[in-house]
């Protein structure tokens, strides 16, 4: 009787085992469905570790891709090389795998992964195209990684969870957080704030501070809030204002709960939704949503208006769009409503995820996304241009990208001073604003002529050069004048093998050069620099715009204004002799192609 006994116990704890286990994998399936990562995560390894090697593929991928999307790369990473010695590895393992190592800046093994990667689906092949030239140009771009005059994580703002600055308005900066944080002027403590049930966090909510400085030292204290911002069931995400400050554009998590959800208790689908508020006699008028820019089933997100508050530019992932979310665009209209969404075009958006759009004064747009070439996870690129006409985006490199997810990026009124977010390793939380400061650097972004314009400018060479519209002539020369010009035009700087400093030759020319715009203050001078055929292409478009940077920087440092100058990086093209790719050439004729050249704009 007793062993009779002692064998129900056994078979009743293996079904309890099994009932649990069962339960397990359920309840992992629903968290993974919310897209609750770290929980489904939590509950798919136990469940892996019970049953050992008997567990579904399945589960492998889904722990694996949990791990990915809460920034635990290493541990998806060890998950995935588990996968990938499996027999029924899926074929599109092999890209996440070389998405997670790129996140983590192993870009020789990404690329290893990212070739084993085959399919014929096209965006899949434009997204692996994207990866490999990532790879390529991440190696290349960390070894040439300029120095900025500041970057550092904003200690008085970061907390242990995210934080971003959406925008710069003139009471301070407008932070996005969801961290915890003791206000003074605006509701006091949040010790216990509201938690998202999807993640286990705090909601993010909006606050605003004001920068003072004095000395070497930067404080940063809270601002008064609109009150219509304090209080939202949800998240409140990137918002902006209009010039005078008295519109605001807002980014409002929306929870939907069909019947049947809220009937089983489990979490409604979320969406993203853009509303307004208008600011009368000081007072706020309620939030109200924006239907124009906003679809039923579809999120619309990240508002930004231009300069002059007639465009507002926004993210959405609705029908009738390039990739997973694009950048659209509404105009305003004679009536102050807003317009018909219109995509801002293949140029800006691609196939995988766009996101963040910021301007500068310039007009130019900072942006984040995934899908062109880029460092891993979303990297940030500038791009000129309006509505759905744009140049080709430039990447903004190390140290503003990395193989994490950087984003955000938004310059202050100065131009050269700013912030942007990143989960990157060495942060406090796990998105951290970073404050950036360096005027040579985004003055020189400001002046870069645009490969991809059809305008051309002749060399010395027999061959013309692509660059973008230049200035108007603005009158006739003097004969004198225009001796100058074609003497100035004449002149070549030459430069030793794979440098960029200016010799003492080139030196003393450029002093001559220097006399000549500080005589004509109403000239500007466009520099274009060249390579030899040695090395690379993007390598060569590299070096060349080095030597573009170090022409600017000697005339800047001595005077001339920055907004003077422009430059075209010309990398190994147009050489003065026949020396191109394949070609046997004394090293003699390899330096004649190691140049700059000026042109005179009046």
């Amino acid at each position: 009787m007793k062993r009779y006994y002692l064998l129900i116990l056994v078979l009743a704890s293996l079904q309890l085992s099994a009932q649990e286990q069962k339960s397990e994998t359920r309840l992992a399936d629903e968290a993974y469905a919310r897209e609750e990562f770290a929980v489904a995560g939590s509950l798919y390894q136990r469940t892996i570790e019970h049953k050992g090697k008997r567990a579904p593929l399945e589960y492998f991928l889904k722990l694996a891709h949990s791990f990915t999307e809460t920034g635990n790369y290493r541990q998806a990473a060890g998950w995935y090389e588990q996968i990938i010695l499996r027999p029924d590895c899926p074929a599109a393992t092999y890209f996440a795998y070389g998405e997670v190592l790129r996140n983590m800046e192993a870009y020789d093994s990404a690329r290893v992964q990212y070739q084993r990667f085959h399919t014929s689906n096209a965006d899949s092949l434009v997204l692996k195209e994207a990866a490999l030239k990532g790879c390529e140009l991440a190696t290349q771009w960390q070894q040439r990684t300029p120095r900025l005059s500041k970057l550092e994580g904003m200690k008085e703002l970061n907390t242990s969870y995210s934080e971003w600055i959406s925008g710069v308005v003139n009471q301070g900066l407008l932070l996005v957080g969801n961290g915890y944080r003791k206000l003074r002027l605006n509701d006091g403590s949040e010790s216990n704030p509201a938690t998202d049930k999807r993640t286990y966090q705090p909601y993010y909510k909006a606050y605003v501070y004001q920068q003072y400085s004095q000395g070497n030292s930067t404080m940063y204290l809270e601002s008064m809030l609109p009150k219509v911002l304090k209080k939202y069931d949800y998240h409140i995400g990137p918002a902006c204002f209009n010039n005078a400050e008295d519109t605001l554009y807002v980014t409002v998590n929306e929870q939907v709960m069909p019947k049947v959800a809220k009937k089983k208790g489990v979490i409604g689908v979320r969406r993203l939704a853009l509303y307004r508020a208008v600011k009368q006699n000081d007072n706020w008028s309620p939030l109200e949503i924006l239907p124009v820019l906003n679809m039923d089933g579809f999120s619309s997100s990240h508002p930004v208006l231009n300069h002059d508050g007639d465009v507002l530019y926004f993210v959405s992932d609705r029908p009738g769009g390039i990739g997973q979310t694009d950048i659209w665009y509404s105009e305003k209209q004679p009536d102050g409503s807003w317009g018909k969404p219109v995509n801002c075009g293949a140029r800006l958006n691609t196939v995988a995820a766009e996101t963040f759009p910021t301007f500068n004064e310039e007009g130019a747009m900072y942006f984040s996304s995934k899908g062109h070439p880029g460092m891993g996870g979303y990297d940030i690129y500038r791009a000129k241009g309006s509505k759905a006409e744009w140049e080709t985006p430039l990447n903004m490199r190390a140290p503003f990208n990395s193989g994490a997810d950087d984003m955000g990026l938004v310059l202050k009124r100065n131009g050269y001073e700013g912030f942007f977010s990143s989960n990157r390793v060495g942060g406090m939380g796990s998105d951290d604003v970073y404050h950036f400061l360096d005027p040579v650097y985004f003055s020189r972004l400001d002046n870069m002529i645009n490969p991809k314009a059809d305008n051309t400018t002749e060399t010395n060479t027999n061959t013309t050069a692509t660059t973008t519209t230049t200035p108007n002539i603005k009158r006739e020369l003097t004969p004198e004048e225009l001796e100058q010009k074609h003497a100035v035009e004449k002149l070549r700087f030459l430069y030793d093998f794979n440098s960029v400093v200016l010799l003492a030759e080139s030196r003393k020319t450029l002093d001559y050069v220097l006399g000549i715009m500080k005589q004509h203050p109403d000239w500007k001078l466009m520099v274009l620099s060249f390579t030899d055929s040695r090395g690379q292409d993007e390598y060569n478009l590299d070096l060349s715009a080095l030597r573009c940077y170090a022409v600017i920087d000697y005339l800047v440092e001595r005077g001339i204004s920055s907004k003077r100058l422009y430059y075209k990086n010309m990398g190994e093209g147009y050489p003065v002799n026949p020396c191109k790719d394949g070609v046997p050439c004394t090293e003699s004729q390899q330096r004649e192609n190691r140049r700059s050249e000026l042109r005179i704009i009046y």
